[in-house]
């Protein structure tokens, strides 16, 4: 069966400061701005995830529940382990087969973590084509399968400013 893996990186977060743990920091005014005008994009693109998985970090958790909100409301966002920083992409690949019934899956989280997820997806190895995602940006990977047993099709790869302008305001 097949499935779209939807890969978000998350907003414009606070700056790293050492007075607070990295896990904690938050997204800005601007970050939920320009998330919220990209979550109406991907409205606009007519995005509707069945399920939406975030990485346990503050930043990816808001960033998750600004894009239920626009594009699924009645889907809760859970927390993935496997999607906060430094998990090796075959492995949190490999952790998605309780998911396999799923034919649009949203997942939210990190860089250089989500350019070296698609990569595999792609390509089977996370270096020969790591996607460079700035804050706010979107893939839409297809996958024959969870976990993948072929190489994946990029359908697009959209930034926060695109999915903004998509969205026309």
């Amino acid at each position: 069966m097949s499935c779209t893996l939807y890969l978000v990186r998350h907003g414009i977060a606070a700056d790293a400061s050492a007075d607070a743990d990295d896990k904690d920091r938050a997204l800005t005014a601007e970050g939920t701005r320009k998330m919220t005008r990209a979550a109406i994009g991907l409205k606009q693109l007519g995005i509707a995830p069945d399920v939406i998985l975030s990485s346990p970090l503050r930043r990816a958790q808001e960033t998750a529940a600004l894009l239920a909100e626009t594009l699924a409301p009645n889907v809760a966002v859970e927390i993935y382990q496997p999607l906060a920083p430094g998990t090796a992409a075959a492995e949190l690949v490999r952790d998605l087969r309780p998911y396999r019934a799923v034919h649009h899956l949203m997942l939210v989280g990190h860089q250089p973590d989500l350019g070296e997820l698609a990569s595999h997806l792609l390509t089977g190895s996370v270096a020969l084509a790591p996607l460079p995602f700035k804050k706010g940006a979107v893939a839409a990977i297809d996958v024959s399968s969870l976990p993948p047993r072929a190489s994946g099709v990029l359908r697009w790869f959209l930034t926060s400013k695109q999915l903004g302008n998509i969205a026309g305001r």
